[in-house]
């Protein structure tokens, strides 16, 4: 197990590049959403200026931004420009990650680090209408989570939301002597609030979809809505297998929320059948999952976790049929000139976009990211309702010639939504769009 936990953290930090994204942001609802928005442009605003970019979120609401600050949450209204910064006592928040808003933006929910820091991890709440931080899953273990002989320690975390608060989560027992590591989904219920949250429920046991210890986790280098997504009607759970041996293969797989039943909807075999041009780079691995807004289709993303500047397509998944559509092909692109412009500070401009900030609309009508094509960086979307198959994603904001001074930090993207306009957090800045 140990040399699996090493291999692990060698894959992690070779995907680790200079532009993470979303690690686990949903905030999908219960109705289901099937006439997408027009998205009008209407103001960016950098946001270093306000403070730590990296673990910065927006709430589902499209109010807040929030960001960690050691030993505090700041907050800051977008209403009245102003800021706040809310003490959480001794818990210190930079060994933290996979920061996720409950749907009426009361909540966030999030996990010490285990897979880049090697944290041992409880699931965390904090609460900004009472202002109280609660540890839900507390088994009074603080500290390493590479376990001694003998010793059991329980992993909390990638936590999604679903319908009425009800937070699921992925739990994980490490222990050297246990063959094959136990993997399961469970939920917990906040009803009045995270100190009154219920005994953790098993959802499921999904041992059985991995072959190795931590074959399903969050990265920065996820997208989307990360590696766990729930659909919006909230039954179903989807999520990735991305074993840290390559030669093993990476899939997509499904949990039905009321059964506890899974199955695999798709392998990353059979995606990269289409996409990808003879000159391509076939060994990708999955990076970022969403459900279209009206819960029929599965968006995948890829990313190369080797060579940068490769292509990486993405993919709509009807979950009922299996059928798979490319929604962002290189099939065509004759050879590597064709496709490159050049490559500065790691990040490569290209003549075509490649998906490495994005995440969804709250309402699942578009997968919105940000796009490094050299003669036209700015934000595009992926209509989803239905996808979009013709291979013309939609630019919905252009930065003037030398405007754009760079990304920024950021560990996910996220987007809120307050009915009028819809803002999305991409690479340390914020658009704001109206729908129309």
């Amino acid at each position: 197990m140990l040399r699996s936990l090493l291999l692990l953290l060698a894959s992690l930090c070779g995907l680790t590049t200079l532009f993470p994204a979303l690690l686990s942001d949903n905030t999908t609802t219960p109705s289901q959403t099937t006439t997408p928005p027009i998205l009008e442009f209407v103001e960016y605003q950098r946001l270093d200026e306000l403070g730590d970019t990296r673990n910065m979120t927006i709430s589902p609401d499209g109010s807040k931004l929030v960001w960690p600050d050691d030993t505090s949450f700041c907050i800051y209204e977008i209403a009245s420009a102003a800021t706040e910064c809310i003490s959480t006592g001794d818990v210190t928040l930079r060994v933290m990650t996979g920061f996720t808003w409950s749907p009426d933006s009361r909540y966030l929910a999030f996990h010490e680090d285990v897979f880049l820091r090697f944290y041992e991890s409880d699931l965390w709440v904090f609460d900004f209408e009472t202002r109280q931080l609660v540890n839900l899953t507390d088994d009074g273990v603080i500290g390493d989570a590479l376990p001694d002989d003998g010793v059991t320690l329980v992993l909390d975390y990638a936590p999604v939301w679903g319908p009425d608060n009800t937070l699921y989560f992925f739990r994980t027992l490490s222990n050297l002597d246990i063959e094959p590591v136990p993997f399961y989904l469970y939920r917990l219920e906040l009803k009045d609030g995270p100190e009154n949250a219920d005994e953790p429920e098993q959802v499921a046991d999904l041992t059985s979809t991995k072959d190795e210890p931590f074959a399903v986790y969050n990265s920065r280098s996820d997208v989307l809505d990360g590696s766990v997504s729930l659909s919006p009607d909230g039954q179903m759970m989807a999520f990735l297998v991305r074993p840290s041996d390559l030669s093993k293969g990476q899939s997509i797989w499904v949990v039905d929320i009321a059964s506890g039943e899974a199955h695999p909807v798709a392998a990353v075999s059979d995606l990269i059948q289409s996409g990808i041009p003879a000159w391509g780079e076939s060994d990708l691995w999955l990076n970022g999952l969403g459900w279209s807004g009206d819960g029929q289709y599965l968006v995948a993303t890829t990313i190369s976790p080797v060579t940068l500047g490769m292509p990486e397509p993405a993919y709509a998944i009807d979950v009922d049929s299996g059928e798979i559509m490319t929604l962002i092909d290189f099939s065509d692109v004759p050879d590597e000139q064709s496709f490159l412009v050049s490559s500065v500070s790691d990040q490569v401009t290209g003549r075509y976009d490649l998906i490495r900030a994005a995440t969804m609309t709250p309402d699942g009508s578009y997968a919105v990211y940000f796009n490094f094509n050299g003669s036209d960086v700015g934000v595009s979307g992926l209509p989803l309702l239905p996808p979009n198959d013709s291979n013309t994603p939609l630019r919905l904001f252009r930065f003037a010639v030398d405007e754009f001074t760079g990304p920024m930090p950021m560990f996910q993207s996220t987007a809120g939504d307050d009915g009028e306009y819809v803002r999305v957090l991409l690479l340390g800045y914020m658009y704001t769009f109206a729908k129309r």
